[in-house]
């Protein structure tokens, strides 16, 4: 079988069984991983910030938002994401740090859907809009 039958057959299959299962593949995707934001609405992320968020088991959210850390919640449903509230320590930092940490956080906050292919996560808002891109950071 050639490489693009495999990834058809492979992202077909994925597709399938996330719509058998209501989208808890996805929701098991993301439990254990880590993402870097590479955009956070029309804001591109330089790659040496400091920023990220680990989607852990139990529907649990941690990270570093640039200056301080942060943790929460999430769940998914029928292939929809709710992330928060969030929590973070209190740290002052640098106003462009502390704006692109707010960006983070309101990003995570408002995104209602999101698609997963391979090390990239997009997360877009009530109206479809893209609020964040990430890349994953724990990829083998």
């Amino acid at each position: 079988m050639s490489s693009s039958a495999v990834r058809s057959f492979t992202g077909t299959s994925a597709i399938l069984a996330m719509l058998l299962t209501g989208g808890s593949v996805l929701a098991d995707d993301l439990a254990g991983s880590e993402w870097h934001p590479v955009q956070l609405g029309e804001q591109a992320v330089a790659d040496t910030a400091s920023l990220f968020v680990r989607f852990e088991a139990e529907g649990q959210v941690a990270g570093h938002g640039g200056c301080n850390r942060f943790f929460g919640s999430y769940q998914i449903t029928d292939g929809r994401i709710s992330i928060g509230p969030l929590g973070a320590t209190r740290m002052a930092c640098p106003e462009p740090d502390m704006n692109l940490e707010m960006a983070f956080f309101q990003a995570m906050e408002q995104a209602r859907g999101f698609s997963r292919d391979g090390a990239s996560l997009v997360f877009t808002d009530e109206q479809g809009n893209t609020g964040a891109i990430f890349r994953q950071t724990d990829w083998d």
